[in-house]
């Protein structure tokens, strides 16, 4: 992961070495037990609210446009991971007429790195890793493309470093392409955060603008695409809201980098700041702030549940919540962030051993190479920033190394990503609908029913396979259980038998999450390719990696060697490589293999003690170490008027967990520390056998009285501090 002397130039990495800003803005998280990730999707922090607003005033100032005018934000964790989503949402908004531009997207790509990540092995548009994007590297070649395609989208790449020719030529081809329906994008991820109104942006009057590691100075990963209300209405009902994801998106490091960044540019303007200061005031101010420039979604669940999720304090094993009466609780974290890190949140050696020990001239990047190989026997290291990230790196490795045998199998239930290449090894396919074409040469099995050994063998028998993506035990609400071992076994005989490779996505199970050091350890006797991200965080910063063996490394450099350097740079992260040696370190230190061993007799025997009767909330379950499930049912007469997954029953369910359980439980799984005591993970697997016995009507009940008491108390104490009132 070093600079390789024989790169391919241009394949600098798009992140700098952590300057005493980003190293004080970690500081300060940890010393005040601030959450950094407390949950995907659903934390609303007045940090990431502020940063929505800063970043709709500078979109807004860049365009020139008036005061007043609002944009919302979605925040990533790179330009690239911002890329697919703005592609994403052009497609989503503009599917109602599908058949005529079949989701192609026009993208102006001068340098060429997008077309390379598309369609690493130059087949073409209908046949790439990822369909549809069509990239041209000059406005000639654009405006030819143009005039037999129908698109839902012009992309224009780094717009501001055209000359004014050439955006004349672009502000002509936009303005075609907007009369037919399509929306544009401008990429925009070098941008300076103090630079005034754009002539690009203003000419190209972009529908979406991409945002990037500019505005955290390099230093955090980062990435945003910006737009108006209208442009993601899509994603703008209960049902669509959190269709787009990720774990680590908005966290609290990049937010206040980003705010560091951008609060220079506002110093005179009031407003703005009146806004800040509002929402850093009052939490209800936060709520609108977000609703307004983030996810109005998220607000309307946090809203219902009247702050038991407003996540206040984060330490180890504990987190503390603060309702909307002001009253806080003391949880066990039964989510662990999505099961991020190794030693909860804001261990104390991050703080002493991480940031005020770093260095930024050591090389921790090859140090983390190295000890990854030893640790799973893989010697080549991709940095990536997410969990997404290192699954798309892994899958795109793949295909280079094995480019005539173009199928790949994912068994169902897998949770691999939301970006357009990650999204093939996620198997839901409401996810993935809305957003094609995606690659179409994949192949989903069911591992669970009873045909599955012969399907694979079946499927494995034709020579195309090139690679089998697994994901040991699933993270999907879907799947109870992990991959049967005759199907596993299947997949290791035919490994040298069809020449493909085996990668298994390790993001969530890896580092006793699941028992074992790794989930595929025990299953699978060897692997070509794995990614890995969220115990390597520490909890602390977005990182990961997708490791391969040197067979993989090699065939895919000799396919497309820049793109393999391109991968192997573009996200190397000194800061996020110190961190997960950190991570590593500690798993021994710490005592994990005996601890969770012994933690994980606990939760077997607390799930075997749930009464899973006809009258109960809580239908199959499973565990594997310390992650595991509970399905929600809703049995009886109920049943016709309740789904289990619908908006009560989730929000109902989310209330007992925290409110009566006082574990910070999310609907239907559970991921426990690794480092609790034993009296935690007692203390929850009480509450999951309590849950068992608690019928439907019961448990809405809860639900609605704790929401009448909030309202209650809110009003008082409005009425308490209203110096009209009268007793």
């Amino acid at each position: 992961m070093h600079p390789n002397p024989h790169a391919v130039p241009g394949t600098e990495p798009h992140l700098r070495p952590a300057g005493p800003q980003t190293l004080g803005i970690l500081a300060g998280l940890i010393a005040d037990e601030r959450p950094v990730f407390a949950m995907p999707s659903w934390f609303v922090t007045t940090e990431a609210a502020q940063a929505g607003l800063l970043i709709s005033e500078f979109v807004r100032e860049l365009g020139g446009l008036a005061t007043g005018t609002r944009y919302r934000s979605f925040f990533a964790n790179s330009r690239y991971e911002a890329l697919h989503g703005a592609v994403k949402l052009l497609r989503h908004r503009a599917a109602a007429s599908a058949a005529t531009h079949r989701g192609r997207v026009l993208v102006l790509d001068p340098d060429g790195t997008l077309a390379r990540r598309c369609d690493p092995l130059g087949e073409g548009p209908e046949r790439a890793l990822v369909p549809g994007v069509i990239a041209h590297a000059t406005t000639a070649e654009l405006r030819a493309a143009l005039d037999g395609t129908p698109v839902c989208g012009l992309l224009v790449r780094a717009p501001e470093r055209l000359d004014a020719s050439a955006l004349a030529a672009v502000t002509e081809l936009a303005a075609r392409a907007r009369a037919t329906g399509a929306r544009i994008v401008v990429d925009l991820s070098d941008i300076a955060p103090d630079r005034p109104a754009d002539p690009a942006v203003t000419a190209l009057r972009p529908d979406l603008v991409v945002l990037g590691e500019s505005l955290t100075g390099h230093e955090v990963p980062f990435g945003a695409f910006t737009g108006s209300h209208d442009m993601f209405a899509p994603w703008s009902t209960p049902q669509t809201g959190f269709l787009h994801s990720n774990t680590y998106g908005g966290n609290s490091v990049a937010m206040r980098a980003v705010i560091a960044r951008l609060l220079p540019r506002f110093d005179g303007t009031a407003p703005v700041h009146r806004e800040l200061a509002a929402a850093a005031a009052d939490r209800q101010a936060t709520l609108d702030l977000y609703a307004r420039h983030v996810n109005p979604m998220a607000v309307r669940m946090q809203r219902k549940l009247h702050g038991a999720l407003n996540v206040v304090r984060a330490k180890g094993s504990r987190l503390t919540v603060r309702l909307d009466s002001g009253r806080e609780l003391d949880l066990v974290d039964g989510l662990c962030g999505a099961g991020l890190g190794v030693a909860g949140h804001n261990p104390s050696d991050a703080l002493t051993d991480v940031v005020r020990g770093h260095d930024p001239a050591r090389d921790h990047v090859r140090e983390l190479e190295r000890v990854l190989a030893r640790e799973t026997g893989l010697p080549c290291a991709f940095p990536a920033v997410s969990g997404a990230s290192a699954v798309e790196s892994a899958i795109t490795l793949a295909r280079l190394a094995r480019p005539r045998q173009r199928r790949i199998v994912v068994f169902k239930h897998n949770y691999g990503g939301k970006t357009l290449v990650s999204l093939l090894a996620t198997a839901a396919e409401r996810t993935r609908a809305p957003f094609g074409p995606l690659y179409e040469d994949i192949r989903y099995i069911d591992p669970f029913t009873p045909h599955a050994v012969e399907e694979f063998r079946k499927e494995a028998a034709g020579g195309d396979v090139g690679l089998v993506w697994i994901e040991l035990v699933h993270g999907s609400s879907d799947a109870y259980g992990p991959i049967p071992a005759p199907l596993l076994d299947a997949v290791t005989e035919g490994r040298s038998e069809h020449g493909y490779l085996v990668g298994v996505d390790e993001v969530l199970t890896s580092y006793y999450r699941c028992g074992t050091r790794f989930a595929h350890h025990g299953r699978l006797p060897s692997v070509d390719l794995m990614s890995l991200s969220k115990a390597l965080s520490y909890g602390c910063f977005p990182t990961g990696a997708a490791l391969v063996s040197q067979e993989v490394h090699d065939a895919a450099r000799r396919t497309n060697p820049q793109l393999v350097e391109e991968l192997r740079t573009h996200h190397a992260h000194g800061l996020g490589a110190h961190f997960a040696l950190q991570a590593i370190a500690q798993v021994d230190a710490l005592g994990l293999p005996e601890r969770v061993r012994r933690l994980s007799d606990i939760v077997r025997c607390g799930l075997a003690e749930l009464d899973t009767g006809p009258r109960g909330v809580v239908g199959r379950r499973f565990a594997e170490g310390l992650l595991g499930r509970l399905q929600p049912r809703v049995p009886g007469v109920l049943g016709r008027y309740l789904a289990p997954e619908g908006e009560r029953m989730t929000y109902a369910l989310i209330l007992w967990w925290i409110i009566r359980a006082r574990a910070f439980v999310v609907y239907d799984v559970f991921l426990l520390p690794l480092t609790a005591t034993e009296r935690e993970i007692r203390h929850v697997m009480r509450g999951a056998r309590r849950l068992s016995r608690t019928g439907p009507v019961r448990l809405l009940a809860h639900a609605a009285l704790f929401r009448l008491g909030q309202r209650l108390s809110r009003a008082l104490s409005r009425t308490s501090t209203n110096p009209r009132s009268t007793t």
